[in-house]
């Protein structure tokens, strides 16, 4: 089923009016908000239910994307092969969680023996990814799995799901296998206090898959113990975890026969051509970082006097203010502008082009000058009789109220507004014509449009030009040495005047605006990071989290234990230790 327009459907939950009440009425359960009337339920359903259909059918999309490598596998057969393991009759369960008749989330589990389920076919809408629907379906697989008797859970998934792994840590489960390793990753957890959540199910202490060593989809068969129920004839491999090729030998059956053809280890390209050049340009910035610092000529003695003097240090808060007051000033002045530009009006879209036009088109050094001489124009100004100066009900001498420093604010804020206004309307335009649409049709407040549904999407657009503006300003403010403010570039230049030492003057600013703007970048990063939940499938890394991986060094998550009991039925079907992938954010 489509959704039609997600983004208003997830308006209550962006606004963080939720009060929910959970009610249970024969095999539904319903999650009520109260405040604002929206319902989300937890069904479980027949694999075969249509409502499943779309489900499937974007695993095997994600499954396709993610290993479109490795060759042999068809996702669609492993996605819809053998679905009534996760019916009742076979004591398992497939579990969906709706809103309205829209799947937000679903997952599935097998019986893998007596005591343990196995979760499979976790997946997320991925319109609706980072609301913590991945947490709330599996909380309900484990409602579900101990009403059916069983005591814990096991699952697995590919070494390409980091948000996969980031969701079962999250969630108390305890991973079996090496960080960094590229193999099947599997974890476990129990239902029931007196369970043991920490160990492999009996048969599976050595269960994995090598990526590296996949050729057409054949793996190496992983070693396997017999003391398992499983067949004899072959090993589960399923190396995505699908949940499905649970019978059956050949492509996509997630099983290789013992004759199978031998398994040779892949190799990887070898890139001499990139190899060649990334030596080379390393050589090259290795020779000018040791010939700067061991050339005389840099006078880095007079670079460390300098750097933090307080002459200098004061003309680096000079110019922090300057860029704060002016990047304010001109995005709000800038906010207006736009609109004006994109209002109906022919009146306010004339006066914001014409000014937009004028701004871009005088250069900011000469708006300085005159701004700084403005009471060479207009001696004194005041409020009175519009279109006269002979009666005046309050004046004031020009040059007395423009400083320096306000012909520094007003042209720097004028001149960012100009810029400012085409940023703003420029994300403002790349919003999606039919959220507009949809929310009119809504009924929703032009207020609520605009805030909720219109800006948060526009500011994906907004923030990268934004900050390239703001680190624009940031060195723009050095112009303003033509009227004499002792921001960081002028003061520099006042010293260097004085003891000739330019180069090492010039360096103490270079390095400022160095630690200034890698300062913008870091804030630039993480904003841009938040805006984008919800439109990326993985978020990118933080630092901190780029150097784990370089390091493949991750804590252990403790395994807290869960409440609730089930009874220690015993389900009676057979099932392999295949391995699930999930899609969940």
């Amino acid at each position: 089923m489509a959704v039609p327009f997600v983004s208003v459907q997830e308006l209550p939950h962006r606004l963080g009016r939720t009060n929910p009440t959970r009610q249970v009425q024969g095999g539904t359960v319903t999650t009520a908000d109260t405040t604002t009337g929206t319902t989300t339920r937890v069904e479980t359903v027949h694999p075969r239910d249509p409502r499943v259909q779309p489900v499937l059918e974007d695993l095997v999309h994600e499954y396709s994307t993610r290993y479109s490598d490795i060759e042999g596998h068809d996702a669609r057969s492993e996605v819809y092969s053998n679905l009534e393991v996760y019916t009742a009759e076979q004591q398992g369960t497939f579990v969906l969680l709706l809103d309205g008749e829209i799947a937000l989330a679903a997952g599935a589990g097998k019986r893998l023996d007596d005591d343990t389920i196995e979760f499979k076919k976790i997946w997320t809408n991925p319109e609706r990814r980072g609301e913590g629907l991945g947490s709330r379906l599996l909380a309900a697989l484990e409602d579900a799995a101990r009403e059916l008797g069983y005591r814990k859970v096991f699952l697995t998934t590919g070494p390409r799901q980091p948000e996969a792994d980031r969701l079962y840590e999250r969630n108390g489960y305890t991973a079996h296998f090496t960080p960094g390793a590229y193999t099947v990753h599997p974890y476990t957890k129990a239902l029931v206090p007196e369970a043991d959540g920490t160990t492999l199910p009996a048969g599976l202490e050595k269960i994995g898959v090598d990526f590296n060593e996949l050729v057409g989809g054949k793996p190496k068969v992983a070693e396997a113990q017999a003391t398992h129920d499983f067949e004899p004839t072959s090993v589960n491999t399923d190396i995505r975890g699908t949940g499905a090729g649970e019978s059956g030998v050949g492509p996509g059956s997630g099983k290789v026969a013992q004759d199978a053809r031998p398994a040779r280890r892949i190799i990887r390209r070898r890139n001499y051509g990139r190899w060649i050049f990334a030596t080379i340009a390393l050589f090259l910035v290795a020779q000018f970082v040791v010939s700067m610092f061991k050339n005389p000529n840099w006078h880095w003695d007079v670079f460390a006097q300098y750097v933090f003097s307080k002459a200098i240090v004061d003309g680096v808060v000079l110019t922090l203010a300057l860029t704060a007051i002016a990047a304010v000033i001109g995005f709000v002045l800038g906010a207006v502008l736009a609109v004006m530009k994109m209002s109906d009006s022919p009146i306010l879209q004339s006066l914001a082009s014409g000014y937009i036009w004028f701004f871009r088109a005088v250069p900011l050094v000469v708006q300085l000058v005159v701004w700084y001489n403005l009471g060479y124009l207009w001696p004194t100004l005041g409020f009175g009789t519009p279109f006269t100066t002979d009666f005046w009900l309050y004046e004031f001498n020009t040059v007395t109220l423009i400083s320096a420093f306000t012909a520094a604010i007003l042209g720097l804020s004028l001149h960012e507004a100009a810029y400012s206004a085409e940023i703003i309307r420029g994300g403002l335009l790349a919003v999606d014509q039919g959220q507009l649409e949809a929310s009119r049709a809504l009924g929703l407040p032009r207020a609520t449009r605009f805030f909720r549904i219109v800006l948060p999407q526009a500011l994906r657009s907004i923030v990268p030009n934004a900050f390239n503006s703001v680190i624009g300003l940031v060195k723009g403010t050095s112009v303003v040495f033509i009227v004499a403010l002792p921001e960081l570039f002028y003061t520099a230049q006042v010293i260097y005047n004085r003891n000739q030492m330019v180069i090492p003057l010039l360096l103490v600013t270079v390095a400022w605006y160095a630690v200034i703007t890698t300062a913008l970048n870091i804030v630039q990063f993480y904003i841009e990071r938040h805006y984008a939940k919800g439109h990326e499938r993985e978020l990118p890394p933080t630092p901190f989290q780029r150097i784990q991986r370089w390091f493949g060094a991750r804590r252990p998550n403790p395994v807290p234990v869960p409440t609730g009991a089930g009874s220690a039925s015993a389900p009676a079907s057979r099932a392999s230790a295949s391995s699930p992938v999930t899609g969940t954010r």
